[in-house]
């Protein structure tokens, strides 16, 4: 258009003529311009028309009839307007102008953004160039027309992809941004109050991490998906980065609706989302910003939801916080303790504290946990406060490599001290560590360093985190396994584990929950998962260690349970490690103690004096069972053709005395002790007594004819050997009862 702009207007520049010239030679050089003229329309790719004063075609070339439908011979004469609308017609019209001072000619006007209509009535945008001849010249103006239907979507397209999500199509963060500044002017205007959902999806890294690409976008686009589910039409949701959305609504009422709106983001959020026949399940946090246009801004409102999201994780995750001051202040006090772990290792601010671990028969010392304490200048910070403030800022990588370092170092000094008999170190390991690809070589570089025995050292990896994703952590517990190092399960009853995923990890340990300790003496429901608890980590040849132990009550029904170690206030406190040393020290000086509290076991048999019934070996049952308890027993008794062999197990004196009460009891003839003496510990766990009755056995095979003499228990007396592994073979019988 500029090409023919110029032409245009060299050709209608009036001519510098002498006085002399020849009124033919002016016609000749006027047709010659307009020869020429014509010829570039003719040649021109756009449209062009020419228009006379009063606005109606007398020149089109051939390019308008592809443009329009319309021949040039069917446009000549037509009103301008017949291919440019009646609303344009006072913008593109040539009319007289007024009087003004002379122009020798008048530069093409550019209107870009026309409309035009085809023959057959449709309308497209065009562009149009306008040449208007100078006051008082003959002749008409041109125009020249050039669609942009292709520009105009080619630019509409750019315009979409600078304001959009590539992946799920929704508003991006610069247009969110847009539309929340100008939803604030608005508010100003009608008093109505906008709200912002700040929506995170949780350990969404892990998921990314475990399947990749191609399911990390088809989880995003479902979530993007039903969060439009969830809103009204004039709602926006938008995809901040990688797991962020956001969900703005104006006019709002009542903010208490937008709670009502979060728990169903929730709630939809948390249905499974299918891949290759597997259900994959996400859950999000979700926080909530009311805002006006009067008091907030576009990055208030964003702040504010971002901050009430991250308390909504830090409260659990898969729920929702509205944003308030306190939570403004508790960020600040979160940012200040986030930058001041970044130094807190280079400061030496950092120390261990070691919580014994005890066996529930002795108390003796087998055991201490490592327990993080950090002191920065202005005093001790609760661990309860600033770990899950590491754990969300990442900062609990850096830290939690330093703690494994001190449960080496502290592992190495104690084997020192007291060899093959030094207590096991228990150290830590959160969720993010567990994201760190670089785990097991980091510790594998460090027992190298250090030279710590890894058998000798336990990983605690909280149940929650180990069941987030089975598949992950088996990958990498067995590579630190692979390593030499064992595992332990902590919180162990709080968190949705199964059995079968359970038994896929290679764990050694199950530390019971404190919240289910705290109630066992009181609580059947407790009590009752206390015990199921260790049943499940006996079946699966687990140690079991109850935490949170704060009285004797506590500790008996544990070890009444068949718990192997006991961690808790009622034994000791966390130490500081010289203490901890004086502890153990002191313990090992100590042997009576020891000795005293050392388990005695005894098998003996005997003779009923008088036939028992059914209902005899019951009652016989229920009362050992009540005695054993409160005595601290355990045991088994077997009762065959009117003979007994039993164990019992417990405390020499307790064994003893119990004992001495069997031989005087009338009911008991020919009592025989077979075996007794101290033990490393009980073969029967629970304090009680197990029972089995084979004078009738169900499903029994019909021994006539292959029985030539009846063996009583009394015959197998001389044989103690014989005595113990047959009694002891009952130990893990399910049909003992």
């Amino acid at each position: 258009m500029r090409i023919l702009d110029r032409a245009y207007r060299r050709l209608i520049m009036p001519t510098t003529a002498s006085p002399e010239a020849s009124i033919d030679g002016l016609h000749q050089e006027r047709e010659t311009r307009d020869a020429l003229f014509r010829h570039l329309l003719h040649a021109s790719p756009d449209g062009a028309i020419g228009v006379d004063r009063q606005g109606y075609i007398v020149m089109a070339n051939p390019m308008m009839e592809t443009l329009f439908g319309y021949t040039p011979e069917e446009l000549i004469g037509q009103p301008m307007e017949l291919v440019l609308p009646n609303r344009h017609r006072q913008s593109c019209q040539v009319r007289r102008q007024p009087p003004h001072p002379p122009m020798r000619s008048r530069p093409m006007a550019e209107m870009p953004s026309l409309t035009g209509r085809h023959k057959d009535g449709a309308v497209f945008p065009v562009a149009v160039s306008l040449g208007v001849p100078s006051e008082g010249q003959e002749g008409y103006a041109v125009a020249f027309i050039r669609d942009t239907s292709e520009l105009r979507q080619h630019e509409e397209q750019l315009l979409h992809q600078s304001t959009h999500d590539g992946l799920t199509g929704l508003p991006n963060r610069t247009l969110i941004q847009e539309r929340i500044g100008r939803a604030l002017q608005r508010s100003r205007r009608n008093g109505l109050n906008v709200a912002l959902l700040f929506v995170d999806l949780d350990d969404f890294r892990l998921v990314k991490g475990t399947y990749g690409h191609e399911v990390e976008n088809l989880l995003l686009k479902t979530v993007a998906s039903r969060l439009v589910e969830q809103v009204r039409p004039d709602d926006t949701v938008a995809r901040l980065s990688g797991d962020e959305f956001v969900v703005f609504c104006e006019q709002i009422e009542q903010p208490t609706a937008m709670a009502g709106l979060a728990e169903r983001i929730n709630v939809a959020l948390r249905r499974p989302i299918d891949f290759e026949d597997i259900p994959l399940y996400l859950t999000a946090s979700v926080g909530i910003a009311i805002g006006h246009g009067s008091t907030h801004s576009v990055d208030d409102l964003l702040h504010h939801a971002d901050t009430a999201m991250s308390a909504a994780k830090g409260k659990g995750r898969d729920s929702w916080q509205f944003f308030s001051d306190g939570l403004q202040t508790l960020t600040k006090q979160r940012l200040t303790i986030s930058n001041g772990l970044r130094t807190a290792i280079e400061n030496n601010e950092l120390s261990p504290r070691f919580q014994p671990i005890v066996a529930a028969e002795s108390g003796r010392i087998v055991g201490a946990e490592l327990l993080l304490r950090w002191t920065p200048p202005e005093g001790e910070i609760s661990p309860a406060v600033f770990i899950p403030i590491a754990e969300m800022m990442g900062t609990i990588v850096p830290i939690g490599a330093w703690v494994f370092r001190q449960a080496c170092r502290a592992e190495v000094d104690w084997r020192r001290r007291w060899g093959e008999s030094a207590p096991y170190v228990s150290v830590n390991v959160s969720t993010r560590q567990l994201n760190v690809a670089s785990l097991a070589e980091d510790f594998a570089a460090i027992l190298s360093e250090t030279g710590a025995n890894p058998a000798r050292l336990i990983l605690e990896i909280t149940e929650t985190s180990l069941m987030a994703n089975v598949d992950a952590n088996l990958r990498i517990l067995s590579r630190l396994t692979d390593l030499g190092l064992r595992v332990a399960v902590d919180d162990f009853g709080t968190g949705y584990s199964s059995l079968a995923q359970l038994t896929r990890l290679p764990v050694n340990v199950l530390k019971i929950d404190r919240a289910f300790v705290d109630g066992i003496e009181t609580s059947s429901e407790s009590r009752a998962v206390v015990r199921a608890v260790i049943s499940l980590g006996r079946a699966l040849g687990l140690k079991l260690v109850a935490e949170g132990v704060e009285t004797e009550a506590q500790h008996r029904e544990l070890s009444a349970s068949g718990c192997n170690f006991i961690q808790g206030y009622y034994f000791h406190r966390p130490l500081l490690e010289s203490v901890f040393i004086d502890t153990v020290e002191g313990e090992s000086r100590d042997h009576s103690q020891h000795i005293a509290t050392s388990i005695y076991f005894l098998i003996y048999v005997s003779r009923a004096v008088q036939p028992m019934t059914a209902q005899d070996l019951d009652e016989l049952l229920c009362k050992s069972r009540a005695f054993n308890r409160s005595a601290g027993l355990t045991g088994c008794l077997i009762h065959q053709d009117g003979y007994f062999m039993q164990m019992l197990e417990g405390e020499q004196k307790a064994v003893s005395s119990l004992m001495e009460k069997i031989k005087a009891d009338p009911r008991h003839g020919q009592v025989r002790i077979v075996i007794e003496g101290p033990t490393r510990s009980r073969v029967f766990t629970d304090w009680g007594m197990a029972m089995r009755d084979l004078t009738e056995e169900r499903n029994a095979p019909n021994f006539d004819g292959w029985q030539h003499r009846p063996i009583s228990f009394l015959d197998l007396v001389d044989d103690a050997r014989l005595c113990y592994s047959f009694i002891t073979a009952y130990a893990h019988d399910g049909r003992v009862g």
